[in-house]
């Protein structure tokens, strides 16, 4: 379980190393709906990292049970 906790955290930093690398770009005077689309997509990148890590579990799951009937 430990693994998938790390995938999920390495997932969700570089996200958000990803997001605050390119919003550097598109800052420009602090517009407020600027900054509720950068909040959006902070939750919206963290529920990703959440599926891809799950996606991960059911592979490794979906392995074990064909070895197990195997």
């Amino acid at each position: 379980m430990a693994k998938y906790i790390s995938m999920f955290f390495f997932s969700v930093l570089a996200c958000f190393i990803l997001l605050l690398i390119l919003s550097s770009f598109f800052i420009g005077d602090g517009d407020p709906p600027e900054a509720a689309v950068y909040t959006f997509g902070s939750m919206i990148v963290i529920l990703f990292s959440f599926l891809i890590t799950q996606m991960y579990y059911l592979i490794d799951l979906v392995k074990d049970i064909a070895t197990y009937l195997d």
